[in-house]
């Protein structure tokens, strides 16, 4: 009978994804969510007004902020993880802003 190999402890702790891929990805995420709940909320001119806008922008940035805490607080990902400093508030601000303007308007678009 032969005893099983073991396994190094190298191979036991290689995570699927990197931390940065599940930066990139949370946000992505949460972009689309923004976006659905802009319309969701029905956050347009004709029930806000001219404050739509800042409103919708509003909820924008507050996804982001919970995008931030989550990285933070839930998934425990600092400078050494993501290789740099405050790479937690920045990496993949281009992906959340991008997506979520393009989800925001495709929904707006498909609503009207």
């Amino acid at each position: 009978m032969t005893t099983p190999t073991p396994i190094s402890p190298q191979a036991q702790a290689k995570p699927f994804l990197k931390p940065s891929s599940v930066v990139y990805w949370l946000r992505f995420v949460l972009a689309i969510l923004a976006g659905l709940s802009n319309q969701v909320l029905h956050i347009d001119v004709v029930s806000f007004g001219d404050f739509a806008t800042y409103l919708g922008i509003a909820l924008g940035v507050a996804f982001y902020l919970l995008s931030v805490m989550i990285v933070r607080h839930v998934l425990h990902y600092g400078e050494a993880e993501l290789r740099g400093k405050n790479r937690d508030v920045t990496l993949g601000g281009g992906t959340f802003i991008f997506v979520w303007i393009m989800v925001t308007v495709l929904f707006y678009t498909i609503r009207i």
